[in-house]
């Protein structure tokens, strides 16, 4: 089978420049946890998960220091995420460094998730995302090879 037989035809998506703070609501109502960003063309630019949202809101400096946490001001998160409200997706998104096509493979899919311990892939055409693919849904894809006959 083909990763368009078992893709999510809706997925998340977000323009470069929109804001932290419409991203954070939009995460809020996501079924993956992760955004694609796209540009004015929709082109795909991009992806955003929890995980960079957290680190919008932590210092720099703590990943090279850890000790240094405790001496932070006990209110700093809630600052910093007022602080961050009209950042735009454009500085806050990681590069998409693995995606599939819906002619893909569903093992090429699954490997690109294994290998690289990623939980999604955007499912692109022409450069332009038209699905999700997800460990959620390779594991439905599972069941439903085991329960036919």
């Amino acid at each position: 089978m083909k990763v368009k037989d078992i893709m999510d035809p809706s997925p998340n998506l977000i323009k470069t420049f929109d804001t932290f703070e419409h991203l954070v609501k939009i995460l809020d109502e996501v079924k993956y946890h992760v955004v694609f960003v796209i540009d004015e063309e929709d082109k795909l630019m991009g992806i955003v998960t929890e995980g960079d949202i957290i680190k919008v809101l932590i210092p720099k400096y703590i990943t090279v220091d850890e000790s240094l946490i405790s001496v932070m001001d006990v209110n700093y998160f809630e600052r910093k995420c007022r602080e961050s409200k009209n950042l735009t997706i454009n500085g806050i998104m990681s590069k998409v460094t693995f995606m599939v096509g819906e002619e893909d493979s569903i093992i090429k899919a699954a490997a690109l998730m294994v290998v690289n311990k990623i939980h999604t892939l955007p499912v692109v055409r022409d450069s332009k995302v038209v699905g999700i693919v997800s460990r959620l849904t390779l594991i439905k894809h599972v069941t439903k090879v085991l329960t036919e006959h």
